[in-house]
């Protein structure tokens, strides 16, 4: 993969649970952004290693101790990041944030 492009609503997804995390406790939200990071690189390296979720074109892994969800597609030069969602909520509200997608 050539690029990463995160579309506007991932970046206040990210922004959004880092902010909630440092609440919680100081570093945390450095720990989650450094772990997101992270999985993008194995992604860009394997980029059809999250499993299809809602279609044939939207994959999901899971990350910061399986708590959240990375949303993406692979496409043939470059990852769309269309959301990070925390996964303890409805899953009928993840379906309709992921309708925009």
């Amino acid at each position: 993969m050539n690029q990463t492009l995160w579309t506007l609503g991932a970046e206040m997804d990210v922004q959004a649970i880092y902010e909630r995390l440092e609440v919680l406790e100081e570093g945390m939200g450095d720990r989650f952004y450094g772990e997101v990071l992270a999985d993008l690189k194995l992604l860009e390296a394997f980029p059809e290693i999250g499993s299809l979720v809602y279609g044939d074109r939207l994959r999901r892994v899971f990350v910061f101790n399986r708590n959240y969800g990375l949303y993406y597609v692979a496409e043939k030069s470059r990852l769309v990041i269309h959301a990070l969602l925390d996964l303890r909520q409805d899953p009928d509200q993840i379906r309709r944030r992921l309708g925009r997608a």
